[in-house]
């Protein structure tokens, strides 16, 4: 008998947690949120702070049909201003019926003189608030963050959609929140993060209706303040120091005794090594860059088949690629100052005593002054089909 009750008792115990769990008490339904697709922050005239979202608008999300499509107006922008980006968000909040949803945000975009004021807070407010994702995207640009957000897509039904893919493609710099997180943080690594800019789709045609987006460049930090650009040119030597090349293409002009034209070599693979040396108390460093390289073009009158004729050409881009290194080492020695290379990080990990006991405090002055030797190898892998 006793043992027939205490079944029942379980039974019905079962069956009031299996109630219990059943459904979701806590659900949130698409219709109840504004879901944010891009945030743009920008700094007011009266110093205050801009934020400005990109609200996507889920029945006009269709197929990838771009701003031809039925899906050009999938999304619209609202902003507000405040003291800070929590008091922003919340005035945007009372000009909006549903509840604002920061989750599913792909792209930061920083007005210049925002960033030339500091983003800390910014920062701060993404790594402690819970709801807006670090893994997305952060960009700047000169001019205001608020217009760029509201660009039509072309190829996409957002046009935060664009942007995250154009920064995922491999073509210029792309940071995350929190890598430029890690930077600021990371003692011997100033912070950078990508330009971003509009430019008109077609080049030479009195048609400027048209803009897509660019990656142009690279903002330079000094701590969490904005100190300088990068243009593309120089970005690729950045690229190259910090071993994020994934794809490019070099040029080579040809010198007219030997015919002239050009030759375009492919990226096909790149591997970057710093390797700081301490003697006497005197920090030197060396850039080693291993590329390998495939002939995409030929418009030269060279004869790419010949052996000596690849390894003059391996000597020319091995220039050109010490060059573009060069520029980008001068620039941030002598224009801002600022380790963007994470020299100083190299420095920590081969001399950890050194560094916390000599080199740390002092770190900008020795940067300014350190002797920096660069040793790129090019290596010629393939040089196509025709003859």
């Amino acid at each position: 008998m006793m043992l027939v009750i205490r079944t029942s008792r379980m039974l019905i115990i079962c069956v009031i947690i299996i109630i219990l769990l059943t459904g979701c008490w806590n659900r949130v339904e698409v219709n109840d949120i504004a879901i944010v697709t891009a945030i743009g922050i920008d700094l007011t005239e009266d110093d205050k702070l801009l934020l400005s979202i990109q609200v996507a608008i889920p029945v006009k999300l269709g197929p990838t049909s771009g701003s031809q499509g039925g899906s050009s107006n999938s999304t619209f922008v609202v902003s507000e201003t405040g003291d800070t980006i929590s008091e922003a968000y919340r005035n945007i909040q009372g000009k909006i019926s549903r509840n604002i949803f920061f989750s599913q945000s792909r792209v930061l975009l920083i007005g210049e003189d925002m960033a030339k004021k500091g983003i800390s807070n910014i920062i701060d407010f993404h790594s402690r608030y819970n709801e807006p994702r670090i893994n997305s995207f952060i960009m700047f640009t000169k001019g205001q963050a608020s217009e760029l957000i509201n660009n039509m897509p072309q190829l996409e039904s957002i046009s935060a959609e664009e942007t995250k893919e154009l920064a995922k493609i491999g073509a210029g710099l792309s940071v995350y929140i929190r890598d430029f997180m890690n930077m600021l943080l990371t003692d011997g690594k100033e912070p950078v993060a990508p330009q971003f800019s509009l430019t008109p789709l077609e080049e030479n045609t009195k048609n400027k209706s048209r803009e897509g987006q660019e990656i142009n460049g690279a903002a330079v930090f000094k701590g969490d303040k904005l100190v300088g650009w990068l243009d593309k040119t120089e970005t690729r030597g950045l690229l190259w120091i910090r071993n994020e090349i994934e794809t490019g293409v070099i040029t080579i002009n040809i010198p007219e005794d030997q015919g002239g034209g050009n030759i375009s070599f492919e990226i096909i693979r790149v591997d970057s090594k710093i390797k700081p040396k301490l003697q006497n108390g005197e920090i030197n460093l060396s850039v080693d860059v291993t590329s390998e390289l495939s002939i995409m073009e030929n418009d030269s009158k060279l004869n790419v088949d010949q052996t000596q004729v690849l390894d003059e050409l391996e000597k020319y881009v091995e220039n050109e690629i010490k060059d573009r290194i060069q520029l980008v080492v001068d620039i941030a020695q002598k224009e801002y100052q600022s380790d963007i290379f994470g020299f100083g990080q190299a420095v920590y990990k081969k001399y950890p005593k050194e560094w916390n006991v000599a080199l740390k405090n002092n770190w900008d002055q020795t940067f300014e002054q350190l002797e920096v030797n660069i040793t790129p190898k090019v290596f010629i892998r393939r040089i196509g089909l025709s003859k």
